[in-house]
């Protein structure tokens, strides 16, 4: 089990234009910080406010922040490992010196990348690729809430439903485009059909489909969704790294991402 060079070093270079690494100071070895700027093919999630971002990738922390923060928050993470950036601690930290410039950390992430060793399914004949134009359509009664986002910072470029023999779907996964190297895939599977493997097996169609078009798949949930977390496991994918992300405190967010 390990995520290939080629697959390293392709997020890698996502999170460069994620976090505006080219213009980074090292702060040390695992601490990188950069003013903050919202590059073309940077993944923008939807809501989320560039003021601060932080991605620790395979033991490295990437911070992307507002120049008056910089260095406050040097001084709050220099002399942590980036592996427990995330502990509540420190992120109670980091949220007080977001808290004086109006904004507030709303959600953390887990994601994933492809294990280089995982093997490919045959997707069943009946099962059905939705194009964009049909996920447009699909909007008014749509159940699949984590698989098809409607997001207008990450549209959704295809989905794949395994139909339910009643002219309906039992599940959904599907990709949406989520920086210039990367697609994300959502999943969602109705009550009535859970635990019987199916949410696997159509993660792993899409991320078959995102590798044929020559992006990186990868997949995220939250820290405390176990369930997810395990799909993501099944599916195929590895722990890679995570996020935080921050929103005004007068959006009044619960949370910035549905997945």
């Amino acid at each position: 089990m390990r995520i290939s060079k080629n697959d390293f070093d392709t997020m890698l270079k996502q999170i460069y234009l994620d976090c505006n690494v080219s213009e980074a100071i090292k702060v040390k070895d695992d601490l990188y910080i950069a003013p903050s700027v919202v590059l073309p093919g940077s993944r923008v999630i939807n809501k989320m406010d560039p003021f601060f971002r932080v991605v620790v990738f395979m033991g490295t922390a990437y911070v992307m922040a507002n120049e008056d923060t910089i260095d406050g928050f040097i001084e709050i993470l220099k002399d942590y490992p980036a592996e427990w950036f995330f502990n509540y601690g420190r992120l109670r930290k980091i949220d007080c010196i977001l808290n004086e410039f109006n904004r507030e950390i709303v959600d953390t992430h887990i994601y994933f990348l492809p294990d280089e060793d995982d093997y490919t399914i045959e997707i069943p004949s009946d099962w059905k690729w939705f194009s964009e134009d049909e996920i447009a359509a699909f909007k008014d009664k749509n159940p699949f809430n984590n698989a098809l986002c409607y997001s207008p910072t990450q549209p959704d470029v295809y989905g794949l439903g395994a139909p339910d023999g009643k002219g309906f779907y039992k599940g959904m996964s599907g990709a949406s485009l989520d920086g210039l190297y990367t697609r994300q895939i959502g999943i969602d599977v109705l009550p009535a059909y859970r635990g019987e493997g199916l949410a696997t097996r159509l993660v792993r169609g899409v991320k078959q489909k995102i590798r044929e078009d020559g992006y990186l798949p990868f997949y995220g949930t939250a820290e405390s969704h176990a369930l997810s977390r395990s799909v993501g496991v099944k599916s195929g994918f590895l722990p890679a790294f995570s996020e935080i992300f921050v929103s005004r405190k007068d959006n009044n967010l619960n949370s910035i991402y549905n997945r």
